[in-house]
């Protein structure tokens, strides 16, 4: 395999690996699994980097200036083989940015939760109203005691 191959494999399972990391960080924002998530957070941090250095050594291998990325079509396309490979690669690149953007907004729906449940207990607090573990409210500013009358 010469190193234009290999870097292109690289490549490819770096970000077949993302894929999947994305899917398990969506699954985790689905089923409110914040333990597993920030597992899978620290992986894709690792995998990024892995991603990164395996795009660079394909601009080396290629002898493209990373400036000049958009040449990598016009090198790929020489050889049917690695044309193939590269478009493998470029379906890939659309959909980590597909799994990501639905990540984004599995985020944001779940920080407006948060926001929301955070309005109703702040509001309920100002009030001095909340419920207690029975169920039953608790008003604060109705059963405080002093010592004098304990």
């Amino acid at each position: 395999m010469n190193p234009v191959e290999v870097a292109l494999n690289d490549l490819h399972a770096a970000l077949s690996r993302f894929v999947a990391l994305l899917e398990q960080e969506a699954q985790c924002l689905r089923d409110l699994q914040a333990e597993d998530l920030a597992s899978v957070v620290a992986d894709k941090t690792q995998h990024a980097e892995y991603i990164n250095t395996a795009w660079n050594s394909l601009m080396l291998a290629t002898g493209v200036k990373t400036d000049q990325a958009g040449e990598l079509d016009a090198a790929m396309a020489a050889d049917t083989a690695l044309e193939k490979k590269w478009q493998n690669i470029k379906q890939l690149v659309q959909q980590v940015g597909r799994l990501n953007q639905g990540n984004s907004t599995l985020i944001e729906a779940q920080l407006r939760r948060t926001r929301q449940a955070l309005d109703v207990l702040q509001h309920a607090a100002d009030r001095g109203t909340l419920y207690g573990a029975n169920g039953l409210m608790l008003d604060n500013f109705q059963h405080l005691h002093t010592l004098d009358k304990a």
